[in-house]
């Protein structure tokens, strides 16, 4: 009876000690399949305080947020630089690029012969580009009272819309809109200045 005891023992220790070693080895494969994984299909480390560093592998550089483009921004229009200075002012006024301002003679809102082939190469381009829409803004020097460079500013734009409607344009595209003498683009005393701001832009909303 006491042999038979002991051999039960001696049984149920070997079957414990076994069970243990596998637990043991068990556990420590898994850490080693772990650590021997590749880098690369280890989870990434994301930085989200808007900054990226890339040292390891890359270029040294810290980039900081704003120093890098973002990729859906908007690229600038070829006219983007061009259209704030003085050179732009001079050839369209405050129109849209490539259209071309009207000019009219003072006190007129006749349009002058000379600006015929303009207005034709205006109503050309927004023939071929049908979904466009347009506002043509009429402007006056500052000579004379505001409200009546109001209303001229408007028959301004309205003789430029007339002539477009009668190129095919169709009138559901166009309205008109003046600034009078309110928003001269050259502040100049000079009859230079005075003839440029005298003139109906064509502007792409």
């Amino acid at each position: 009876m006491g042999e038979n005891t002991t051999m039960i023992k001696e049984k149920l220790v070997a079957i414990i000690t076994a069970l243990l070693f596998l637990a043991f080895t068990n556990g420590c494969g898994k850490k080693g399949d772990y650590e021997n994984v590749s880098s690369s299909m280890k989870p990434e480390a994301h930085n989200i305080q808007g900054s990226a560093d890339l040292s390891e592998g890359g270029s040294g550089e810290t980039f900081a947020e704003g120093d890098l483009e973002s990729l859906d921004t908007e690229r600038n229009s070829q006219y983007s630089t061009f259209s704030n200075s003085e050179e732009y002012r001079a050839l369209y006024g405050n129109s849209t690029a490539p259209l071309l301002p009207v000019y009219f003679d003072f006190d007129s809102s006749i349009v002058r012969p000379d600006q015929i082939d303009t207005l034709n190469d205006d109503g050309q381009y927004l023939l071929e580009n049908k979904s466009l829409q347009l506002v043509i803004e009429g402007n006056c020097d500052t000579r004379g009272t505001a409200d009546y460079n109001l209303a001229l500013g408007e028959v301004r734009a309205g003789s430029v819309k007339k002539y477009l409607v009668a190129l095919g344009v169709s009138e559901d595209r166009i309205s008109t809109l003046s600034f009078g003498s309110e928003r001269p683009l050259f502040s100049g005393n000079s009859e230079e200045d005075w003839e440029k701001n005298r003139r109906a832009d064509l502007v792409i909303p």
